[in-house]
């Protein structure tokens, strides 16, 4: 049997009323003054402005530092040196890979004597390098390139001996610290460079 159904008690006779923590004035109050703090801050994309990642610009800009370019092979470094007619390194020179080697002409014939002949492959082909050659006091001689109006004069004879300096990087080559370079910094790697130049001139 269903029973009779008692009276129903309001819920709302049981509660107690909640007693506010803060006067309404005083809340009113720290709220306007937030939303002031807040209006003033500049906006920023990221919580601290001060942090953030390193920029692609100044990644490239210590790679350069470091003799570090960007060749077709990739990321590398090339030597740029001259020899005397024994095969002796003289001076050398590093920088990144995409560096022209007519670029550093000036730099790499700064040695404590001046040649009385260059002798360098087409990639110096210019009037320019042949003209600094001379200014030093030297006979340039360098084959003009195929497409080249007006051919250079170049000596087979003295041309012949470039292949000292073919011979010399492919010796250096041997040296696995010189072949892949493993140093960071361009200082250590033109120090080991030049400690390999020095153990030839003891050699020969």
């Amino acid at each position: 049997m269903a029973r009779f159904a008692r009276p129903l008690r309001a819920i709302h006779d049981g509660l107690q009323p909640l007693q506010p923590l803060v006067a309404p004035r005083d809340l009113e109050a720290d709220i306007r003054h937030a939303g002031i703090e807040i209006a003033r801050q500049s906006l920023f994309d990221r919580q601290h402005d001060r942090e953030s990642a390193s920029r692609g610009e100044r990644r490239k800009r210590g790679e350069k530092n470091q003799a570090i370019g960007i060749s077709r092979g990739g990321r590398s470094t090339k030597i740029h040196a001259i020899v005397d007619a024994k095969g002796r390194p003289l001076n050398f020179i590093v920088t990144g890979g995409q560096v022209h080697d007519s670029q550093v002409v000036e730099e790499v014939l700064d040695t404590p004597k001046p040649p009385l002949a260059v002798s360098a492959d087409k990639a110096y082909d210019s009037e320019k390098v042949r003209q600094h050659i001379k200014d030093e006091g030297a006979l340039p001689v360098i084959p003009s390139r195929s497409n080249a109006t007006k051919k250079a004069y170049c000596p087979k004879r003295i041309y012949r001996r470039r292949h000292k300096i073919e011979n010399y990087f492919c010796r250096i080559k041997d040296w696995r610290r010189i072949a892949t370079r493993y140093d960071k910094l361009a200082r250590n790697f033109l120090a080991a460079a030049d400690l390999v130049g020095a153990l030839y001139w003891i050699k020969l």
